[in-house]
Parts: C-alpha cells; structure tokens; sequence
C-alpha cells in the first residue's frame, strides 16, 4: 500500500509537472509574438491565442492580462471612436477579472491605469477629470504595491507629461518622473519568463518627447 501510494504521488507530481510545462510554453510562445507584433492581425491573434490559454488555465490570472494589453493596443489604431471603446471595455473586463484572480498586483493596476488614460484619449473634455483621476489612483496603487515596478513609473510620467500644467502635470513634473523609470528598467528583472516585461523602450522615447518639448 505504501509503495501504491508513492507511486501514485509521483505520477500526479508528473502530471503537474507537464501541464505547468505546458502552459508556460504556450505563454512563452505567445508573449513573443506579442513583443515583435506591428500590425493589428498579429495583435489579434495574439490576443486569440492568450484567450485560448485563458479558458484552459482558469485559475491563471496572466493570460487575461495580456489579453487586455492586446485589447489596448488593438484600441489604439481603430479609426472609429466607437470602436476604441469597444476594445478599451473588453480590456477593463479582462483585466477586471485578472484583479479577482490576483488582488494587489501591481502589474494588474498598471494596465488598469493604461485602460482608463485610453478611455480619456476618445474624448478627452468629457472624460479626462473623471476618468483621470481613477487613472492616477491605480497608478499610484501600483506603486504603492511595488516601488520598483518600472512600468507603474513610466505611466505615472507619462500621464503628468500629457496633463497641463494647471491641473499639475507638464514638462518639469513629468521630466524627473521618467528619468526614474528609465532607470528603474534598466534594473527590473522579471521574476519568470512570462511575467511582464514590456514598456521600456516606450518610457525612453516618452523621456526624449518630454526632454524636447518647448
């Protein structure tokens, strides 16, 4: 009986094992095509390949990530408003439900601050008091969760960057912000290789944008 049972605990280990193999393979594979991706179609199916590993890993909260990351970026380049919003709705609903698998992470409430400032961007005088400071408080949560997180300081520069300086934002407040998370991705190290590892090279041409704005 006992040797049944040893037996049968390593043959279980061995099935996890594969199926966490698996699942980071896929992740690896899919997070690739996301980091070189250049056109909507392979934003896509990026996006679809993530939803496919979404539904088969429930309990994971970083597929549901990434597809709300696709979701924004495909958002971006719609031509019709209407169109943005419904990519930025599907990408709160995502990331929404990446919260209730990950509560306090502060990846998680960089994307949400990220989906909130792309909802400003459709109709930025009806929706940028309201909607900007929910921006700003999950982007301060964010760094509240983790000091050292590179992308929750990239965005927090880059929202002062693009806020007038009456509402307290402009060049000099948001300067020394994005020198910092220029710096601080210079010394991120994610803790896997499927964890979130984007941003940097966009907080560098946003430090040379605001170094040059007049």
């Amino acid at each position: 009986m006992k040797n049944l049972l040893i037996l049968i605990f390593l043959l279980s280990s061995c099935f996890v094992y594969s199926q966490d193999a698996k699942y980071i393979k896929a992740m690896e594979k899919n997070i690739a095509m996301m980091d070189t991706a250049k056109d909507v179609s392979t934003w896509q199916n990026a996006n679809n390949a993530f939803e496919r590993i979404a539904n088969a890993n429930r309990a994971e909260w970083l597929p549901l990530y990434y597809q709300s990351y696709c979701h924004v970026m495909i958002g971006m380049v719609q031509e019709e408003n209407s169109k943005k919003d419904e990519y930025y709705e599907r990408a709160e609903a995502l990331i929404n439900k990446a919260d209730s698998l990950s509560p306090d992470n502060s990846e998680v409430y960089v994307v949400k601050s990220l989906v909130n400032s792309m909802k400003i961007s459709v109709d930025p005088s009806t929706r940028g008091q309201k909607l900007g400071m929910q921006s700003a408080a999950f982007n301060a949560k964010a760094i509240e969760l983790d000091k050292n997180n590179p992308r929750a300081h990239m965005m927090k520069g880059t929202g002062l960057m693009y806020t007038p300086a009456q509402f307290g934002g402009g060049k000099e407040k948001a300067l020394p912000v994005l020198e910092e998370a220029v710096a601080k991705f210079k010394e991120f190290k994610p803790k896997n290789s499927i964890m979130p590892n984007w941003g940097e090279q966009h907080a560098k041409n946003t430090l040379e944008r605001c170094k040059n704005t007049e």
